[in-house]
């Protein structure tokens, strides 16, 4: 077992022996997606041995109250007390529920999370976010709760299907876009391998913005780059469109955005989607979104669960310079969103 990071929110462990992790539980009940299961049943079998399982079908569209509500009844059969250590295992749909069911169950009980997929790994189960979604707009109820313990067991990525890595390399891009580090050199190497020295860079960066603001009041904002406009994507494709998809998209959008408005010169524009583009990231949506995004998009945008009195919206000002910006009239940001969109699908 090798300590990563230990931090003021969460300690993060690299462990590839996941008996022997799960063992130093004591009393505990698992949430762990349904999919990963079968594929890891012999590595997770010795767990409905020892301890109440629940099986969820990890989609987006299961992220819901209702859904909720169902592990809620699983945790009064188990007899889940505020001492029960409530462990997810599975990607970020799985984090973000168990999270916010456990925070939430008799006003908060102890969390530990292992999660699967490289997105889970440094971003979704770091940082003590926790979410559902709620009336077509992706992650809109949810509390601040960081895990005990994140359990990182690299054994996972082995069956991970190729749209999950994007989904996770799309978060490692943002993450070393907001400010100058290593993480960048690293990634432009166009080393497809995820090294422990890359995982453990990407969750430092994050856990060092998130312990500075956790509530996400100030600076912890700009860790939502590309995810403004991201999330509107998914929400009118109804969750076709992958978080990462979205994500790379919605940084490439907010790129644009900045050079329209004399804050990013071409030069850093095109860095930008350079080192998008050397990650296979996509550039656009289908064109069969597109007039559902004019018709529901600025909605949707007006509804994001960052706007205060303003939408505020993460730009950029510079290559590895990203900053707040509060945007009094929504609908101009939003027409240019549509506009990167119709000129690149």
């Amino acid at each position: 077992m090798q300590k990563l990071i230990s931090s003021t929110l969460s300690q993060v462990i690299l462990d590839n022996n996941l008996d022997d992790s799960i063992k130093e539980f004591d009393k505990k009940v698992f949430i762990i997606d349904k999919n990963v299961y079968n594929l890891f049943k012999k590595k997770l079998d010795f767990l409905k041995q020892n301890s109440p399982v629940y099986l969820f079908e990890a989609k987006e569209n299961n992220k819901t109250l209702t859904e909720t509500e169902k592990i809620y009844a699983f945790f009064i059969k188990n007899n889940v007390t505020r001492n029960t250590i409530i462990v997810g295992i599975g990607g970020g749909i799985i984090t973000d529920i168990a999270a916010f069911a456990a925070s939430t169950f008799k006003r908060g009980c102890r969390l530990q999370l292992i999660p699967t997929t490289f997105l889970g790994m440094i971003d979704a189960a770091v940082g003590g976010k926790t979410a559902i979604n709620f009336n077509g707009i992706k992650n809109n109820i949810g509390t601040f709760y960081p895990a005990e313990k994140v359990i990182i067991n690299t054994q996972f990525l082995d069956t991970l299907p190729k749209k999950e890595m994007q989904n996770g390399w799309a978060e490692c891009i943002k993450i070393a876009l907001i400010r100058p580090s290593n993480l960048y050199a690293i990634l432009i190497s166009k080393n497809w391998k995820i090294k422990s020295e890359i995982l453990k860079l990407a969750i430092d960066l994050k856990l060092l913005i998130c312990e500075k603001d956790l509530n996400d009041k100030n600076e912890r904002k700009l860790l939502n780059l590309g995810h403004t406009f991201g999330h509107v994507l998914e929400s009118i494709s109804d969750y076709q469109i992958s978080h990462g998809e979205a994500v790379a998209i919605g940084i490439r959008v907010a790129a644009y955005i900045s050079n329209k408005l004399e804050y990013l010169n071409k030069h850093d524009l095109e860095k930008i989607n350079s080192l998008l583009d050397l990650y296979n990231l996509p550039t656009r949506i289908s064109a069969s979104y597109i007039n559902k995004l004019k018709k529901h998009g600025l909605n949707i945008l007006i509804r994001d669960k960052k706007v205060t009195s303003k939408l505020n919206v993460i730009l950029f000002e510079g290559f590895q310079k990203a900053f707040i910006k509060q945007v009094d009239k929504p609908k101009e940001i939003f027409e240019l969103f549509i506009q990167y969109l119709s000129k690149v699908s």
